[in-house]
């Protein structure tokens, strides 16, 4: 399948997704409810881009999807910055320092709170390198900076992993928006998951290893 094909592919997910998610909160405030929907889907591509090299490992059946993984990661910074821009549109309005310092829902006005600025600077950095990895997502970066420094940075995505993680669970369960959040329970389930696939991974590589030695 073609680069366009998937990207195609991909987008039209993305926008099956996102109005998947507005549905669940329905009840929500609009401004919310779309910068949460984005939120989710840069979540859930991400997540993809991080279990489908590990999948592959355990079986074959995901040797395919791995060339998805550019494309992938290309449309979670596409979710991320329209999250980031709605709310800056619809709650930060332009103001930096609503970002770091934090706002009360009901009122509008600052109020510091630490757990809010650590979440947000999390958020920022992981943004940031989003970016570096969409723009690296091309066999022009690959020749521009060499494969071995291409991988390096390629691989390091799984710290971009747990900054996202961080951040999306301070929002989740700790600056509550006075609704039920449908996507708390998917996400404790999904982030086991992952986390159970890495140590499978890790313990096969490690019996291979000694096999091999035998």
């Amino acid at each position: 399948m073609g680069i366009l094909t998937r990207h195609l592919v991909i987008g039209l997910t993305s926008i099956i997704l996102v109005y998947l998610f507005l549905v669940s909160r329905s009840e929500w405030s609009p401004m919310h409810a779309w910068n949460r929907a984005y939120a989710d889907v840069a979540l859930v591509f991400l997540i993809l881009t991080i279990i489908i090299g590990p999948l592959s490992r355990v079986t074959n059946l995901f040797v395919r999807f791995l060339s998805w993984r550019r494309e992938l990661g290309i449309w979670c910074f596409i979710m991320a910055v329209l999250h980031v821009y709605i709310l800056f549109e619809g709650w930060f309005y332009w103001e930096p320092i609503r970002l770091i310092i934090g706002v009360i829902q009901e009122t509008g006005q600052l109020s510091f709170d630490p757990g809010f600025t650590l979440a947000n600077i999390l958020g920022t950095v992981g943004l940031a390198y989003l970016l570096l990895l969409a723009l690296i997502s091309n066999n022009k970066a690959i020749e521009v900076l060499g494969k071995k420094s291409w991988n390096y940075l390629q691989k390091k995505s799984g710290t971009l992993y747990i900054l996202i993680i961080l951040h999306t669970a301070f929002f989740l369960f700790f600056f509550r928006l006075g609704s039920y959040n449908p996507v708390q329970k998917p996400f404790l389930v999904t982030v086991t998951v992952v986390l159970v696939l890495h140590w499978i991974v890790f313990l096969q590589t490690v019996l291979k290893s000694k096999i091999r030695k035998q």
